[in-house]
């Protein structure tokens, strides 16, 4: 396993939709969904969970379409299989992580994400929408996760 993991983050404010990069040397896996306003605070408690040892695994739904991404840790890695399914085949994709580093990585990532966002002035919201991808709901899933690894 690769020690140096990058990532990088893509939110529509339009379609809600979300991917999240996070690459070594040697793999890349995609987080995309649908609805981030769901996605992402389901994605941030998972993560932080698995990495508490509160759960050992969890199925996480790409929202917008019939692909899920299952994750699971041994306390050290985090393993990903991302199930597409594109009928009449189904095609599963696994990914093995140091599970401290890839939040370090999600942790860095998204918080440049919203300083480039705060540069451009779309951060903070000028009023709280419903359903907004950065809403303080998920902002709020985000900063209790980054406080996690902080700590």
């Amino acid at each position: 396993m690769e020690s140096d993991y990058q990532c990088s983050i893509d939110i529509s404010f339009i379609s809600g939709d979300i991917q999240f990069d996070v690459w070594s040397d040697t793999q890349l896996f995609s987080f995309k969904s649908g609805l981030g306003f769901i996605a992402i605070p389901h994605f941030f408690f998972t993560l932080s969970q698995l990495y508490k040892s509160e759960i050992k695994e969890a199925q996480l739904d790409c929202h917008g379409n019939a692909d899920y991404y299952k994750f699971y840790s041994d306390g050290i890695a985090l393993f990903i299989e991302e199930h597409e399914i594109d009928y009449p085949k189904k095609e599963i994709y696994k990914y093995q992580f140091n599970i401290e580093k890839y939040l370090e990585a999600v942790d860095k990532g998204f918080k440049k994400h919203l300083k480039q966002l705060e540069r451009k002035g779309l951060l903070p919201l000028k009023t709280q929408e419903f359903a907004h991808p950065l809403g303080d709901d998920v902002l709020n899933a985000f900063y209790n996760f980054s406080s996690l690894l902080n700590n």
